[in-house]
């Protein structure tokens, strides 16, 4: 006897196939927290220059100040030069007709997704250009004191709130992570009350603020062997100069049967006031 099966019917039997789903990449996290700079008309390099403070005398025989943008405190000028950024996908008749999803459609979420990702990346890249740096260790564990003083230096220079503190997550989460603060071991900080940071910690296994900063998670930031660098800074630390946004074009390549599909926007970014940030280079496990 010979049995029908899926086997024997497979050129038969139709394949469903499930809506695409597409990978993940850490969202657009740093832009919000940094000053945004529109950057119309002509010209690629954006330069923010610095006036050094005067000294007020305390007599009536004064003394002329030069208005001096030379020696000031910051590095004068902040330096941006903006550039393209683009993604491209040239999508085959066959290959949208062919498939389930409109690929066009995925193809325009895909070329978003990259030029957020790329955003992100360049502005947790400058996170090691801060001068300050309250780690610079492979494996020195968090300690309350780093984020102390992280405070205190923003403080120093006036740096106006509020303080924000970007980690990669297993700078947060793990054996030498900004978490063990809060695990009410006996070298954690006490905060054990309701509504406690450590509570927070224990309940959602998140809190927003920690000491002071309000608490980031982005997975962008990049690791060098052990450790990578988050940063403490206030919105003044970083600018994003943005000379035109974010494009989608399509054209027709009817010699190669398909649709080019072109996102693109053109900006820069730059360290605006160094002594705003601090380096938070720690490791990403123990």
């Amino acid at each position: 006897m010979a049995d029908t099966t899926t086997t024997t019917l497979t050129e038969a039997i139709p394949t469903i196939v499930a809506s695409a789903l597409l990978e993940l990449d850490e969202g657009n996290i740093v832009q919000p927290l940094v000053t945004d700079v529109p950057f119309p008309g002509a010209g690629v390099i954006h330069q923010t220059p610095f006036i050094r403070r005067l000294a007020a005398e305390a007599d009536d025989s004064l003394a002329s100040q030069a208005m001096d943008a030379g020696t000031s405190d910051e590095t004068s000028p902040s330096s941006a030069t903006v550039g393209v950024h683009a993604s491209y996908i040239q999508l085959k008749d066959i290959a949208a007709l062919g498939t389930i999803d409109d690929m066009a459609a995925v193809a325009g979420q895909l070329i978003g997704q990259s030029l957020v990702v790329r955003k992100d990346l360049d502005l947790v890249t400058l996170f090691t250009s801060f001068t300050t740096n309250q780690g610079s260790s492979t494996t020195t564990a968090f300690a309350p004191a780093d984020l102390y003083d992280a405070y205190g230096s923003l403080r120093r220079y006036y740096a106006p709130l509020p303080y924000h503190l970007v980690l990669h997550p297993t700078q947060i989460w793990s054996s030498t992570g900004l978490i063990v603060l809060f695990d009410n071991s006996s070298d954690a900080i006490q905060s054990r009350g309701l509504g406690t940071v450590g509570e927070d910690f224990a309940r959602f296994g998140f809190a927003g603020m920690a000491m002071g900063f309000n608490l980031w998670v982005d997975a962008n930031i990049v690791y060098n062997t052990a450790n990578g660098s988050g940063a403490a800074f206030s919105r003044q630390a970083i600018k994003n100069v943005r000379k035109r946004d974010f494009m989608i074009e399509i054209e027709r390549d009817s010699a190669e049967v398909a649709n080019k599909i072109v996102g693109s926007e053109i900006r820069g970014e730059a360290v605006l006031r160094n002594l705003h940030g601090n380096e938070m280079q720690f490791p990403s496990y123990s």
